[in-house]
């Protein structure tokens, strides 16, 4: 990576990061809200949740409406993306080839590969602004400040007690604004910590360091940090059918770099179709077992992310920074009348953990973020091993009817190993690493009796009153698949628990 950086976007706006992410509606995995409760969190067991999964949702896809996981109604509109490329079909039915079914992964079982359902209105992004905050924007008991910025959270001391009164923020001015009730902080798995730090809510020796006073000692805040990794750029080279016919084998995968051009635009305006519908892993999922996962129970490892685009490696190459000298080489013979796809496998449950901190008092310096990608070695070798699954995959039939093979050049870095073999899989995937810009428990949710917890079951901040969190920040642990459903789901709970405390 240049600088050895990589990007981690947030959603500056209205909606937060829901307004730039990939739109996938997933909800996870059960056993992984099972766990959470397991950990001592009353309410958060699957079985408990679901209603809120549900509570948000329209499901306007018809396979989904008589299930009894997906709900219509609600304000968050779920359809599947309204264009896929025709090499699509064929890289989701392979997995039928290997035994996993093609079926709902947030109905009754999580195990198999699937189109892609998405937080999409009439085709187009809904994010969680225009699904929750638009409809209610002219409430009367509803102020919405724009271009405002929090520096921190006041908190008074009355006898042993701390309770949280106010936050100061800048809007042209210094400004402070008093709650009649509670604060409920909702900034997100990077910026919740630090506000908190901030605001003198952290670990103790980490605050003195800053020069801030410590309001209160929690030395959880800020540590924890969870992310989903993978390994991006791995291309796979194809022949249309030969049937085609030349129009249509030029649109058998979509190249990003046409996707703007006239052409698209017409589909778009004057048909509601085209690849502007799209965007460069909308082709679909799967979730799939590793040698490192259970047999015998619903527990995938390994997520895998499909583009049916034929520039998709060097598009999520500059997307993510990687050193161009090494992207140049690789994508050389990946011109515009050659057809390919792309695909990205992601561990589901990293054992790493990283950390945030700050790097001064300065509420407009952005916090150092360390996420420790592949300190636990387990974590590589989960990603390693997904290589032979893909190895399987190009392998079955309808793969090999299109002459599937790798792309043959290499990373030059790892060229001293064999492209099939585990060592050369290891190396590329540490100069390849891939986000999935799924940062998580930062703020994380546990009983009192552990130290490193942040809030309760309820989601209040342990040892300071009327101040919650509600974010991704308040997850034990990651889950299983994206990230957006599950922080909405925590948002639909959480607005229950704060109506049941005051009304």
């Amino acid at each position: 990576m240049n600088n050895h950086q990589c990007n981690w976007p947030l959603g500056k706006v209205l909606g937060g990061s829901s307004v730039l992410n990939a739109m996938y509606y997933i909800r996870g995995n059960r056993r992984d809200y099972d766990s959470w409760a397991a950990l001592g969190n009353a309410g958060w067991d699957y079985k408990s949740l679901l209603p809120y999964f549900k509570k948000s949702e329209d499901a306007r896809a018809e396979e989904l409406v008589d299930s009894p996981y997906h709900q219509e109604g609600g304000y968050l509109t779920i359809e599947r993306f309204r264009y896929k490329s025709p090499i699509d079909d064929y890289i989701i039915h392979s997995g039928e080839e290997l035994g996993y079914k093609v079926h709902d992964v947030n109905g009754e079982n999580q195990t198999g590969f699937t189109y892609a359902y998405g937080t999409l209105r009439d085709g187009l992004r809904c994010s969680t602004a225009k699904a929750f905050l638009r409809p209610v924007s002219k409430r009367k008991n509803l102020h919405i400040s724009l271009k405002s910025f929090v520096e921190k959270i006041l908190v008074e001391e009355d006898g042993t007690s701390k309770i949280a009164y106010g936050v100061q923020f800048r809007k042209g001015r210094r400004r402070v604004i008093e709650a009649k009730r509670e604060i409920i902080l909702s900034a997100g798995a990077i910026q919740s910590p630090k506000l908190l730090m901030l605001s003198g809510i952290g670990p103790k020796d980490h605050l003195e360091e800053m020069n801030i006073p410590v309001v209160h000692h929690a030395p959880g805040v800020g540590q924890n940090l969870q992310d989903h990794v993978g390994m991006a750029g791995i291309t796979y080279i194809v022949d249309p059918p030969h049937k085609m016919n030349r129009t249509e084998r030029n649109r058998f995968t979509k190249n990003l770099s046409r996707i703007g051009n006239l052409e698209s635009i017409q589909e778009l305006i004057q048909n509601n179709s085209g690849p502007l519908y799209s965007h460069m892993i909308s082709g679909g999922m799967a979730f799939i077992k590793t040698k490192y996962a259970d047999k015998m129970i619903d527990y995938p490892d390994v997520q895998l992310f499909f583009s049916g685009a034929s520039d998709y490696g060097l598009s999520i190459a500059n997307a993510h920074e990687i050193n161009s000298k090494i992207t140049t080489s690789m994508y050389k013979n990946i011109t515009k009348n050659v057809q390919a796809f792309g695909i990205l496998p992601c561990i589901l449950r990293p054992r790493s953990r990283g950390f945030i901190k700050l790097k001064s008092s300065n509420p407009k310096e952005a916090p150092t973020i360390v996420p420790n990608y592949f300190e636990d070695p387990h974590d590589l070798q989960v990603l390693v091993e997904s290589m032979r699954f893909l190895r399987k995959m190009v392998r079955t039939r309808l793969m090999q009817n299109l002459n599937a093979r790798l792309n043959p050049n290499t990373i030059s870095k790892c060229s001293q190993f064999d492209i099939l073999s585990d060592e050369y899989w290891a190396c590329y995937a540490r100069y390849f690493t891939s986000t999935i810009n799924h940062p998580v428990s930062t703020c994380k949710m546990g009983p009192i009796n552990d130290s490193h917890a942040v809030v309760d079951d309820r989601l209040r901040v342990h040892g300071v009153a009327n101040l919650r969190v509600i974010d991704a920040s308040i997850m034990p642990h990651i889950i299983s698949g994206n990230t957006n459903a599950p922080t909405i789901m925590i948002a639909e709970k959480g607005a229950d628990m704060i109506k049941q405390d005051w009304l």
